[in-house]
């Protein structure tokens, strides 16, 4: 089995674990058992940590992965990448903190009913946004050896059970809201020292002074990407947590909470793509490099139809369900049904785009790819500052399916234009209509009762049989060699345990 097929096998299992968790924590517990608010509090307070731990590595973590293999050298523990990441880490960091401690009271804002409590936990951002660099740091340290597993399972699993735990200990009454939120804290920030510890296990493991990167023939290229790169690095986070942070803006804490736990869905939906571009980022470095552009379109065109696979049957499964999986949850949260559905329907067409993040970001036109990424936050805030006024929720869900497909239209042509690949087929229109066709059957099925037992049995048995129907048509149209190579090892298995 290839490196990119095992690691993305155990990383789907990982973080799918973690999505259960996570989906019943931030879509069922939180919901019923903390207000709307408080809710908005927690989405608001790790959104500027994710950012300020973004912009801390000054575009390191990028750069150093493009250029690991100059550092890579285990006899010389590796040249100091863990010592040179942690002298910009720790620059980053420090601009960081300086920024949000002088611009307080404009990310506070004005609203009295929001003031009070977020005020509060103002500064808890400074320690999840050490974490979260660290984190960052260490995990790309051990991608650069080809661990990926791992800070995915510490990650995407470890930290949202952790968090489920605290939450569980609220709905039982056992503790208060400020409890919560440090245990949430400690929970954020575990990982991290895990992460520290397996980078450490790797062998060869060393944050001695080394000035072995200052004095290199690259560091000049070395600067110049990851200057680039810190607009790059930024993509993923800005995707995720601008719009969070302008409905903050427009619409207050509490709508903020109800548009965070609607575009929960959108994050559930690109999680195939985050592990598929982590397994895959050190082999396409190593094909671009060696210019095997055959064997970087194998992976575009495959990471296109089985991201667009598995996007499909998240949104199938989620939008024949709609209205039940609302009554599970206080009425508030009903107003973000819509913004749900449209992001849904965006990520269809980012995940059928592939891997074009990791080939254009890697590759000598890198500078072209940050000046999209600059234009990309600049047209995503616009077009939020637009429609937030006038269809709310449902404005910033349409500002972010616009602005991501804008973004990934121009990238992806760039990449044709510059390469010659592209990761589109005639196999991903078979893969929609095929979902369009189940989902329409799917919304001929009908309700068993309204009883909480007879909303979890239809909720259930919809779930099956439109997600089976639409598994064994992918299955029977062999639309993905690797999935149907999956399907008969899993098969085999079963056969052999029989």
């Amino acid at each position: 089995m290839s490196v990119i097929k095992r690691q993305t096998i155990l990383g789907t299992i990982y973080s799918y674990m973690g999505v259960g968790v996570g989906i019943f924590t931030q879509a069922l517990i939180i919901p019923n058992f903390f207000t709307t608010q408080q809710n908005g509090l927690l989405q608001v307070l790790f959104a500027y940590a994710l950012i300020v731990a973004q912009f801390a590595s000054l575009g390191y973590n990028q750069a150093g992965t493009r250029f690991f293999s100059y550092f890579r050298d285990a006899e010389n523990r590796h040249r100091g990448y863990l010592f040179t990441g942690l002298l910009f880490s720790v620059a980053g960091y420090a601009v960081g903190c300086l920024t949000l401690y002088f611009f307080k009271e404009e990310i506070i804002g004005t609203a009295e009913a929001d003031r009070l409590l977020f005020s509060r936990y103002f500064y808890l951002m400074v320690p999840l946004s050490l974490a979260t660099m660290l984190f960052y740091l260490f995990d790309n340290y051990a991608k650069g050896l080809y661990d990926t597993v791992h800070g995915n399972f510490y990650k995407e699993f470890l930290q949202r059970f952790l968090i489920f735990l605290s939450a569980c200990l609220v709905a039982m009454g056992l503790i208060d809201f400020h409890v919560f939120i440090l245990l949430w804290a400690v929970g954020i920030c575990l990982p991290t020292l895990l992460m520290i510890f397996r980078a450490y296990r790797l062998g060869n493991f060393s944050l001695a002074p080394n000035l072995y990167f200052f004095k290199s023939d690259f560091r000049r290229q070395f600067y110049s990407f990851s200057l680039f790169s810190v607009a790059t690095g930024f993509s993923s986070i800005i995707i995720t947590q601008l719009d969070k942070l302008m409905v903050k803006e427009y619409l207050g804490l509490s709508n903020t909470g109800i548009y965070a736990t609607s575009i929960l869905f959108g994050s559930v939906m690109t999680i195939s793509y985050n592990i598929t571009a982590k397994a895959s980022t050190a082999i396409v470095l190593d094909a671009m490099h060696s210019q095997e552009y055959g064997k970087v379109e194998s992976i575009y065109k495959k990471s296109g139809v089985t991201q667009l696979i598995l996007g499909c049957l998240i949104l199938l499964v989620t939008w024949v369900n709609i209205d039940l999986l609302f009554s599970f949850i206080k009425p508030a949260y009903a107003a973000g049904k819509w913004a749900l559905i449209i992001i849904g329907l965006g990520k269809l067409f980012e995940l059928a785009n592939g891997v074009n993040t990791l080939i254009l970001a890697y590759s000598k036109y890198y500078k072209l790819d940050s000046v999209l990424i600059a234009l990309f936050i600049v047209v995503l805030y616009l077009l939020n500052r637009f429609f937030i006024p006038l269809y709310g929720l449902n404005g910033a869900a349409l500002a972010a399916v616009a602005s991501v497909t804008y973004y990934n239209v121009t990238r992806t042509f760039l990449i044709w234009k510059y390469f010659h690949i592209q990761p589109f087929s005639l196999v991903q229109l078979l893969i929609l209509a095929l979902g369009a066709v189940v989902l329409l059957l799917g919304f001929q099925l009908p309700a068993l009762g309204e009883s909480l037992v007879e909303r979890l049995l239809t909720v259930a048995y919809r779930s099956a049989l439109t997600g089976g129907v639409f598994v064994a048509g992918i299955l029977w149209l062999n639309v993905s060699e690797d999935l149907n190579s999956v399907a008969r090892s899993v098969v085999d298995f079963v056969k052999k345990r029989l």
